[in-house]
């Protein structure tokens, strides 16, 4: 009990100060992923997908700012298709916290966090699916350009290796990465 009285006292500061600062993002996502099948290495894509993104700025003086977000990315990426069977990267969750520099309503940040990444394998004519859930870390930079006081707009990228070994295909994940176009909408 003490030990959650000393965090408390110890972070309120910064949960006083992150009230007034919380954005709702939504925005475009292209996912890459990389699978090997016998050595031969495999690129797999999709092009335009949705990201849903909550998170809260802190700033920390007029150039200094940390961001620290949950999101949803709705990958959808058909890694394999063999015969009746298909292995999927579908969808993941997130969290980050993104320090960086903010000057004149630009700001530059490099993000790292922690993903809940759903993949799973489906033989699509007798319906058997099965599911694979684990965590992955992931890297990654962003631009962020404020419109108005209000409105956001950011560009970024996120890198995780994650390997997942497909049930009912030969094919193994070994990475993926995502690229986004974000617009934010500050709730302060």
């Amino acid at each position: 009990m003490k030990k959650l009285l000393l965090i408390v006292l110890f972070f309120s500061p910064l949960i006083i100060l992150a009230q007034n600062n919380f954005y709702l993002g939504v925005g475009n996502i292209s996912s890459f992923a990389h699978t090997i099948n016998d050595n031969e290495n495999y690129l797999s894509k999709n092009m335009s997908d949705i990201g849903i993104y909550y998170g809260n700025n802190i700033l920390l003086n007029d150039y200094l700012e940390t961001s620290i977000e949950v999101f949803y990315l709705n990958h959808k990426v058909v890694l394999a298709q063999e015969g009746d069977n298909r292995f999927e990267l579908h969808q993941s969750l997130g969290f980050t916290i993104k320090p960086g520099l903010y000057y004149n309503k630009q700001g530059l940040r490099f993000s790292g966090g922690v993903l809940a990444v759903y993949v799973f394998d489906k033989n699509e004519v007798l319906g058997n699916q099965h599911d694979h859930f684990d965590e992955s870390y992931f890297y990654g930079l962003e631009y962020i350009y404020d419109i108005t006081k209000k409105v956001s707009f950011s560009l970024g990228y996120m890198f995780s290796k994650f390997q997942s070994i497909s049930k009912l295909t030969n094919h193994t994940l070994t990475d993926f990465s995502v690229i986004k176009y974000t617009v934010q909408y500050n709730l302060y």
